[in-house]
């Protein structure tokens, strides 16, 4: 076997690999064999079929597969003589099949992992920022608040005084575009929580300081994409009928309240400091996102390489699944809506692309930073998932191995481990989070812009 191996670019390989004749006649031999065995052919008995018989029936039919039995066979060996690895599934391509008495030539197309230097001084020392996030009392108080108010009891108002901010108001209504009243635009007995945000502002407005009886209007515009046709993008008109005032009574934020929530929480206290750890639980994760994204945004330009198709190729096909796969969990079927994948996966190649060069610089410093993967990494590992399953260390670990996750696993555990040794490596600003929102919202702003005055340059 004779293997040659041509650069295509920095990343993509060919390697054209010639079989010899002895090979191919020896394959094409053993298939026409396997044929002979289990031919019916009329006028000859199972397994007495002359072997030129076989040829003449069987022979176009053994060329073809002889190409995959020898390109299966022949591919490791091939590897291994060039000393590459394919970073992913390799194309296969050939220009005739098998011939008896000839070398069989075939093609193997695939992308390597690129090669590229970075200086320890692009990565270390930069600045991140870092929300300010914290479980505080307030915040505590206001969760409270809201497991409140949703065990929250109505009682009708019987003094006589105007609805006023918190109160209920029950009402039926009508609505009108125009002067001609809408066909299923009435409802009756609905209530309206005065300073909820539940409904449009323009019918709080109208409710406020109102009595059981009075009867009030409201325009309201309403949006392109209102769930009533007859009502997008017209100015309707509400006609209110007030037929009652309630209050809102919540429970005491007591011992009782907090059994009544769960009977895990024997006080007031022990609620609270769930709902602190909890917080401080999802402000740590929010937190280890922005830091992560930062990191990211720094690295991905780091280094000279060509970007390896194949993987691009992967983490559209990831991306695009995953959008379908939200789809269906928000209630939509992505072919009954008509999908196009083609169209998604240009509109998310760019983001593909961010990922996975990402994804290689960070490899590449896990390299230059010696950072490994021991075996308590992956005992921490399997217990951070049985905490948030509720399920054994143990189950998680033979779940694993059964399934012959552990590539998966140690390629998770040591992109966490180089991250985490960037960010000890960077300096740490305590920013404000909405500043960091605001910032993080001009920079998406500013890609979008970019982005689409080189769609403009492209058409």
């Amino acid at each position: 076997m004779k293997v040659n191996v041509e650069e295509l670019n920095s990343v993509k390989r060919q390697l054209t690999v010639e079989v010899p004749a002895a090979e191919v006649d020896k394959t094409i031999d053993k298939l026409l064999n396997k044929h002979g065995r289990n031919a019916k052919i009329k006028g000859f008995r199972p397994g007495k079929v002359p072997r030129k018989v076989i040829e003449r029936y069987y022979g176009p039919q053994a060329a073809y597969e002889s190409a995959e039995v020898l390109i299966r066979e022949q591919y490791d060996q091939a590897m291994d003589e060039s000393g590459m690895s394919p970073l992913a599934q390799p194309e296969f391509d050939f220009q005739a099949v098998p011939s008896r008495g000839e070398d069989f030539i075939f093609q193997v197309i695939f992308d390597v992992r690129p090669e590229f230097d970075i200086e320890p001084e692009a990565y270390k020392g930069f600045e991140i920022k870092e929300p300010t996030l914290e479980a505080s009392d307030e915040e505590i108080e206001k969760r409270i608040d809201m497991m409140r108010d949703r065990q929250a009891m109505l009682k009708t108002v019987e003094e006589d005084r105007p609805a006023q901010t918190g109160d209920v108001v029950v009402v039926d209504y009508q609505t009108f575009d125009g002067d001609e009243p809408l066909e299923g635009g009435t409802a009756d007995n609905v209530d309206v929580e005065l300073g909820a945000g539940q409904v449009q502002e323009e019918i709080e407005v109208a409710l406020v300081k109102t009595k059981p009886g009075d009867i009030v209007e409201a325009i309201v515009h309403m949006d392109e994409d209102s769930s009533n046709e007859e009502m997008r993008g017209k100015d309707i008109k509400f006609k209110l009928v007030v037929k009652e005032l309630k209050q809102k009574l919540l429970p005491d934020a007591d011992d009782d309240f907090a059994r009544s929530v769960s009977p895990e929480f024997e006080t007031i206290g022990a609620l609270k400091d769930k709902i602190k750890e909890e917080l401080e639980r999802q402000y740590q994760q929010e937190k280890d996102m922005q830091v992560r994204r930062q990191i990211l945004d720094h690295i991905r330009d780091l280094g000279e390489f060509d970007i390896p198709e194949t993987l691009v190729k992967q983490e559209l096909e990831e991306m695009v699944a995953s959008f379908k796969s939200r789809l269906r969990q928000s209630g939509m079927d992505p072919d009954a809506v008509g999908l196009d994948e083609e169209r998604l996966s240009t509109d998310f190649k760019p983001e593909a692309e961010k990922k996975v060069r990402s994804g290689i610089v960070l490899g590449r410093i896990s390299e230059l930073e010696k950072v490994e993967v021991e075996e308590e990494d992956y005992e921490s590992h399997y217990q951070k998932v049985a905490d948030q399953t509720g399920q054994p260390a143990q189950s998680i670990k033979d779940i694993y191995i059964k399934n012959n996750m552990l590539p998966s696993v140690m390629a998770q555990i040591l992109e966490e481990k180089t991250l985490q040794a960037l960010k000890a490596g960077a300096i740490i600003k305590l920013v404000d989070p909405a500043e960091l929102a605001e910032e993080l919202a001009q920079k998406k702003a500013e890609e979008a812009a970019a982005g689409s005055n080189e769609d403009e340059k492209e058409s």
